[in-house]
């Protein structure tokens, strides 16, 4: 009798930890594409109050940085892909100094429902898509940066997708992507790259001026460029 308890107490751990690991942790990225965007339609009208962004800190470390390399151009085309709940357009938008155009991409129907509604005063210069970050329905050279923060590790190929977010920057362009670090980045197992790897991929891609800041605890942020012809 006591080694059936202890065998069930012992399937209850594994089935736990599996569960924390495959859906909290992860976010469902070994499970499909289809269970991360189920996991993210169902928790949209909660995602702003469960991240809880700081509105200073993202125009300090996020929104400012970018727009100092977009200086040079009066009115740049962002796309920001993985927009959630348009958390950076919004932000964006509400910069005095950007003066451009912003398009969310997201595989997400609920997260753009709520950007959306976020976004409609700012509709003439913000659009939504829904889309997979794998294929980009955009021609080449068409965005002066592309965004990209805290999601390349629950895609189900992180190459791909900056790939083709490196396609759809014009020469000269900015990418702004984040790193996955902190005590649970290797649980992503293949997902997951040091700084160093992360630096070699965007190398690989063609770009330069790599540069890999500290941003929060489990996420650094990483900016580069797409040299000019």
């Amino acid at each position: 009798m006591m080694n059936l308890i202890l065998f069930i107490l012992a399937a209850i751990l594994i089935i736990g930890g599996l569960y924390y690991w495959l859906v909290v942790v992860t976010e469902g990225v070994f499970l499909g594409r289809r269970v991360v965007v189920w996991l993210y339609d169902i928790t949209a009208h909660k995602y702003d109050r469960i991240k809880e962004f700081d509105a200073e800190a993202e125009q300090f470390f996020v929104i400012r940085p970018l727009l100092r390399q977009l200086r040079h151009i009066p009115a740049p085309r962002i796309l920001d892909v993985a927009t959630g709940t348009g958390r950076l357009p919004w932000f964006l938008l509400h910069e005095p100094s950007f003066h451009g155009r912003v398009i969310g991409l997201d595989a997400s129907a609920g997260m753009l429902r709520e950007a959306a509604q976020k976004l409609r005063p700012f509709h003439h210069r913000a659009s939504l898509v829904q889309q997979t970050a794998d294929h980009l329905p955009f021609p080449a050279h068409t965005f002066d940066a592309v965004t990209c923060l805290e999601a390349l590790e629950f895609f189900p190929s992180d190459i791909q997708a900056l790939q083709e977010m490196v396609r759809v920057l014009r020469p000269g362009g900015i990418l702004m992507v984040t790193r996955r670090c902190g005590r649970e980045a290797k649980t992503f197992l293949h997902h997951h790259h040091s700084p160093t790897q992360f630096e070699a991929i965007l190398t690989r891609l063609g770009l330069t001026n790599i540069q890999t800041r500290p941003w929060q605890l489990d996420y650094d942020l990483v900016i580069a460029t797409r040299p000019a012809i």
